[in-house]
């Protein structure tokens, strides 16, 4: 009996290494790579609300601190200002995880505005953005009426302001991973609209595909407001908010395989991790190991300063009878273990830009 228990553990030692193998980018034997998605989720969900509408933040705010969630908003500026809280709406919501995204300053169509107008409609919210709430930096767009998202003018005008990506309004998903199979494509991410119309057998079904496809799904909220109109949200495509709770807490259960992200935070994600490379150094396994993760896309180093980086999952493979580790350091600064078997470590390392010329080592310590 022992011997086969030993036997069972041996085995699922394995498959759990020959999984994690085939779930990471970058992959190098004895070495690791790194996670598609943060934390090794299996796919991404980004819940977006755009024009600022006035149940967004007396209601929509709140239930998602509620379910431990986040989301981004793309309000028009104008619409925060003209609230009773203005800016300080704004703030709260960015204190609570959320990210502000541009959406104009009036909604128009952005590919019919001479560039004087387009520079004024672009620009302000991005000024006023992060002069009102300096922690939050505006790097994700969403074309008011889809307008520009087929437009490589439009494209690469917001790529030259400093966005990493922006949100349509149609379009289904096609759940893959390479759902950018050129740069040009995260300028122009599909989305799953919702309205007084979607049932939440459809939300539910729509999670379900992108865990089974291991992309990027985001969804479109407009208005939303009680069943007695308490805040004459009314705008567009009202949800109710009891269908938008029963959706979130769907949502919840569905955490351990979908990370739920600001929609800046996982366009920054896919982008890094796409073109990333986990580099092992000189090591000693009885004691200590060293890496470097470098990002060495040029394009993607013109685009984002090392401030924005976000961390990437990294899972390290493991010797056979390696033992266990007890910290991980970054720069000499530890950082948390998320997960640790006879096979591999699991944790989460900030990814140096080729052109820094001091990388952040990580080192993986014993006692």
């Amino acid at each position: 009996m022992r011997k086969f228990v030993v036997f069972v553990c041996i085995c699922f030692a394995m498959v759990t290494q020959a999984q994690n193998e085939s779930n990471l980018l970058a992959f190098q034997k004895n070495v690791g790579g790194i996670c598609k998605w943060d934390y090794d989720k299996k796919a991404a969900v980004v819940l977006t609300f755009d024009d600022w509408t006035p149940g967004q933040f007396p209601l929509v705010v709140p239930t998602l601190k509620q379910y431990k969630l986040v989301a981004t908003f793309f309000p028009l500026t104008n619409n925060i200002e003209k609230t009773d809280l203005g800016w300080k709406s704004a703030q709260k919501t960015v204190e609570n995880g959320n990210e502000l995204g541009n959406h104009t300053l009036t909604h128009p169509d952005i590919t019919k505005l001479p560039d004087e107008k387009l520079e004024t409609e672009i620009e302000e919210p991005i000024t006023l953005i992060e002069k009102k709430v300096p922690d939050n930096a505006v790097i994700s767009f969403a074309y008011p009426y889809g307008a520009g998202a087929e437009n490589p003018q439009s494209i690469e005008f917001l790529r030259s302001k400093g966005f990493v990506g922006a949100r349509s309004v149609w379009g289904m998903s096609d759940y893959s991973y390479n759902f950018a199979k050129e740069d040009d494509d995260y300028y122009r991410i599909h989305t799953f609209g919702m309205n007084e119309g979607t049932k939440n057998t459809q939300f539910y079904e729509e999670i379900q595909s992108v865990i089974a496809g291991g992309g990027l799904l985001t969804f479109l909220y407009h208005s939303v407001d009680d069943d007695l109109n308490s805040y004459h949200d009314n705008w567009y495509a009202q949800v109710k908010l009891d269908s938008l709770k029963t959706q979130l807490r769907f949502l919840k259960t569905q955490t351990k395989d979908v990370w739920v992200t600001t929609f800046g935070n996982a366009i920054l994600y896919h982008r890094e991790a796409s073109c990333a490379k986990l580099i092992e150094n000189k090591s000693d396994i009885e004691k200590e190991r060293h890496f470097v993760l470098y990002i060495k896309n040029e394009n993607f180093k013109t685009l984002v300063p090392q401030t924005l980086v976000v961390p990437l999952s990294i899972i390290v493979i493991k010797t056979q009878d390696e033992g266990t580790y007890t910290s991980v350091t970054q720069n000499g600064k530890e950082i948390p273990i998320d997960k640790q078997t006879n096979s591999f470590i699991q944790f989460r390392a900030i990814p140096t830009l080729e052109k820094n010329n001091n990388p952040m080592e990580i080192c993986l310590k014993k006692m």
